[in-house]
C-alpha cells in the first residue's frame, strides 16, 4: 500500500527472483515505468511488485495476486478513475482464473465478514515467525500526568534507556505539519483556506500555511489578516513539533522524520538507515505503521493515540485499532524483547 515499503520488499524479492521482478509505483519516471511495463508485456518479467496502480500491470498468464495489508485505505484512489486496488484485484483474479491472497494482521470488517459468511477462506498465523514473542503494551493515561509535555516522563525514560542500549525507537504521531491551526488571540479568527474555508495547518520547516484538503498554501502571516494583531495560539501538534521536542530532549540522537511532507530522499534512505542502524529514532505518520521489519527496534511510542479516534468518520474506531495494532507490531521482531507505550487522554 505504501511506496515507503517498496525498498524493503524489493530487497527481499530481488534476492530470490532477480531479473524476473518488475517494479511499479508513482515515483518512477515515465521512461522507467514504460520499461517495466514492456518487460511484463513481453513476458521478460513474471512478477510485478508495486503500490496501488500495480494491479493493472500486464502480467502474462496471471496465476496469483497478493494484496498485502488489505485493510489499508490507501488502496482507494480518490481521483478519477476512482477504484479500490483490493477490489480490483479480486475482480481481475475472477476474470483471469487466478488466486488472491489478502494479507493483514487487522483485516477490514468487510473482509472479515466475507470470511465468516464463507465467501473467503480464512488462514490464521497464530504466532510470530521463529516463535518471537509479542511486545508488552503499556497504556499511559495523560490525564494522570503532571506534565503537559508531548513526550511524557515515562516515555522519555523508555527512549533514553533504548538509546543507552544502542537500540532503535519508532514514534508514531498521526498528524503531519507543526500544528493543526493558527488562531489570533485578539479576535479569535483562524487562518483559513480561501478555497475550502477550513483551518490551515502550520508547517514550520517551510514557514507556510497549507490546506490538507486542496493543497493550497501561502507564507505564514506575521499579523492577523482581520485585526492586525501579532499574537497567535497554535493548535494540536504534528510530527514537526514532536521532532523539535525530541531534538531538545535527546540532542545526541539521530532522528529521522518520515511523512508525506518529507523529501523523497528521506523516504528512500529510511530503510537503509534503519537497517544499518544509522537512525536512532524514526518518527512518522501512518507511513511507518505497517510492514517495516527492523530487528533492533525494541520500543514503539504512540505520542497521541486519540487523534484518529476523534475524526468524524464511521470507521474511526476500526482504523484506530488497525493503526495502533500495526505500529505496535514493529517492536520486538527478533530476539530482543519489545515494548509499546501508548499515550492517551481517552
Amino acid at each position: 500500500p505504501e511506496i515507503a515499503l517498496t525498498p524493503q520488499m524489493l530487497d527481499r524479492f530481488d534476492a530470490s527472483f532477480g531479473e524476473q521482478l518488475a517494479i511499479l509505483h508513482s515515483q518512477l519516471s515515465d521512461s522507467e515505468r514504460y520499461t517495466q511495463w514492456q518487460k511484463l508485456q513481453n513476458g521478460q518479467c513474471r512478477i510485478a511488485l508495486g503500490a496501488r496502480s500495480a494491479i493493472f500491470a500486464p502480467v502474462q498468464n496471471l496465476g496469483l495476486i497478493i494484496v498485502d495489508e488489505e485493510h489499508e485505505q490507501s488502496y482507494k484512489q480518490d481521483s478519477q478513475p476512482r477504484y479500490n486496488g483490493r477490489d480490483v484485484a479480486i475482480v481481475r483474479a475472477q476474470q483471469q482464473g487466478a488466486q488472491v491472497i489478502l494479507g493483514s494482521a487487522t483485516p477490514s470488517l468487510e473482509s472479515w465478514n466475507n470470511c465468516l459468511s464463507g465467501k473467503y477462506k480464512l488462514h490464521k498465523l497464530l504466532q510470530r515467525p521463529l516463535n518471537f514473542t509479542l511486545p508488552t503494551v503499556r497504556i499511559l493515561n495523560l490525564c494522570d500526568c503532571d506534565s503537559t509535555e508531548l513526550i511524557s516522563d515515562d516515555l522519555a525514560k523508555a527512549i533514553a534507556l533504548r538509546l543507552d542500549r544502542k537500540e532503535q525507537v519508532i514514534l508514531f504521531q498521526n498528524r503531519r505539519g507543526y500544528s493543526s491551526f493558527m488562531q489570533c488571540l485578539k479576535c479569535g479568527k483562524l487562518i483559513s483556506c480561501p478555497n475550502c474555508e477550513i483551518s490551515m495547518y502550520y508547517h514550520r520547516d517551510r514557514e507556510e500555511m497549507q490546506c490538507h484538503y486542496c493543497g493550497s498554501f501561502f507564507p505564514v502571516p506575521r499579523r492577523c489578516p482581520s485585526c492586525n494583531s501579532f499574537t497567535f495560539s497554535y493548535g494540536s501538534p504534528g510530527t514537526q513539533k514532536v521532532e523539535q521536542t525530541l531534538k531538545i530532549l535527546f540532542p545526541m540522537a539521530r532522528i529521522l522524520r518520515l511523512d508525506s511532507d518529507s523529501s523523497r530522499i528521506n523516504q528512500k534512505s529510511m530503510y537503509q538507515g534503519m537497517k544499518k542502524q544509522e537512525i536512532d529514532i524514526l518518527l512518522g505518520t501512518q507511513m511507518i505503521t505497517k510492514g517495516l521489519d527492523f530487528p533492533n527496534v525494541t520500543l514503539v511510542g504512540i505520542v497521541n493515540a486519540d487523534i484518529s479516534l476523534n475524526i468524524p468518520d464511521f470507521r474511526s474506531a476500526e482504523r484506530t485499532f488497525q493503526l495502533l495494532t500495526q505500529v505496535a507490531g514493529r517492536s520486538g521482531r527478533a530476539e530482543k524483547d519489545g515494548e509499546v507505550i501508548i499515550q492517551t487522554y481517552n
